[in-house]
């Protein structure tokens, strides 16, 4: 008698879940400094190795943040667990997953579609006239 034996990943989905939540702690005050102007300038005070890391390690992280949630949306439609408890839950925190990465990704293009309307280029951080405050300091 042949049986249908699948693999148990029931040990995995957890630590899988645990990464993408440390990856979406990591990202999110990535994306939050990227979009900042004085982040990229010494004015600001933020270290080198700080602006470094965010520059080489954001499209990796969100590259592998992508393809841990994608992973984890296949493994929840292809052997959802025996327990319909179970499998509400890990959509409920999937669901979750998907809303961080939109956050990021929402964070990502607001910036450069204000820059777009600016008339300023796609990826620039320089601080525009309007949020400089340069129109006060030539008033006082």
């Amino acid at each position: 008698m042949i049986q249908n034996k699948r693999p148990c990943v029931c040990f995995l989905r957890p630590l899988l879940h645990g990464a993408a939540a440390v990856l979406a702690g990591v990202l999110l005050p990535f994306v939050w400094l990227r979009e900042q102007p004085e982040f990229w300038t010494y004015a600001g005070g933020y270290p080198l190795w700080l602006r470094q890391a965010v520059l080489l390690g954001f499209y990796p992280l969100l590259l592998a943040q992508v393809g841990l949630i994608i992973c984890l949306s296949c493994l929840l439609v292809r052997s959802p667990s025996r327990l319909a408890r179970l499998v509400y839950a890990e959509a409920v925190v999937l669901l979750l997953h998907w809303a961080v990465l939109a956050l990021v990704v929402l964070m990502m293009l607001a910036n450069n579609v204000a820059n777009l309307l600016d008339g300023r280029p796609l990826h620039d951080h320089q601080r525009s006239v309007t949020t400089s405050g340069a129109n006060f300091k030539a008033r006082s």
